[in-house]
């Protein structure tokens, strides 16, 4: 967003066509009017693992780079590596599994992320929520079901650096998370916690759509770990390790 764009060059070209027409004029004629068109260019972006992005773009004004914040809302899926999860509880003594995540980002609670930035000039400060969801597949019983779906929140703060439309970032913070299980008839659910911590690095690529708006297409990687204490009798404790890698699209704004 902060290198200037080439739709100033159109304004200059037509006042230099508007000054040649002028002075050849004879005196009984006027220029009426002078027209100016503007190709469309059309780019088809591809965002890395889930998504294509077809996006045709005008020129825009010139932007300068100057310091702004900007608000990113973005959606998409994740896919989670091998994570190992460990599991206490009465029915199964102390239990670990090698088990595959699911996270199901296009169903509710959508997998998303939003994000406030202070940008001064290419590099930027942000502060954002990252909504990851996993669900466990194919549970050893009698463990029914183990799920963090309201979610695996990743609050991070980023240092972030913008170069010829693209953006690179990398990231701390806490996790917050609202885990939920089945676990030998016994239902578990809840409550939000403060669980755990992780790291997060991306890359994203950045269409201008006029001025303000932006469009968004990023690929990020994450590595969260949590403990959580879910809320039911006989008592339940579980962590799990897991690196995640995440593809998101999403509009920005620029103020």
């Amino acid at each position: 967003m902060g290198k200037k764009r080439s739709g100033g060059k159109s304004l200059v070209h037509a006042a230099s066509l508007i000054r040649v027409l002028s002075s050849r004029t004879h005196s009984g004629l006027e220029l009426t009017n002078v027209e100016r068109a503007s190709d469309d260019m059309s780019k088809p972006i591809a965002c890395l693992l889930f998504t294509l992005v077809g996006v045709v773009l005008v020129e825009q004004p010139a932007v300068a780079d100057d310091a702004h914040w900007a608000f990113d809302v973005l959606i998409g899926d994740a896919y989670n590596f091998d994570s190992r999860t460990r599991v206490r509880h009465v029915s199964v003594g102390r239990v670990s599994i090698d088990g595959e995540f699911e996270t199901r980002g296009l169903e509710g609670p959508l997998h998303y992320a939003w994000r406030v930035a202070r940008w001064e000039d290419d590099k930027a400060w942000e502060l954002q929520l990252l909504h990851h969801k996993l669900y466990l597949q194919d549970p050893p019983s009698p463990i029914e079901s183990l799920s963090v779906s309201h979610g695996f929140n990743i609050i991070t703060v980023n240092r972030a650096f913008e170069f010829d439309g693209w953006r690179a970032r990398i990231g701390l913070g806490p996790v917050v998370t609202h885990a939920e299980a089945r676990i030998a008839g016994t239902s578990y659910n809840g409550p939000y916690e403060l669980a755990g911590a992780a790291a997060l690095i991306g890359a994203g690529r950045v269409l201008a759509l006029t001025s303000h708006l932006y469009l968004l297409g990023e690929i990020s990687a994450t590595f969260g770990y949590i403990e959580v204490n879910p809320e039911g009798t006989p008592e339940l404790e579980f962590n799990i390790r897991n690196p995640a890698l995440h593809a998101q699209v999403g509009l920005g704004y620029r103020f």
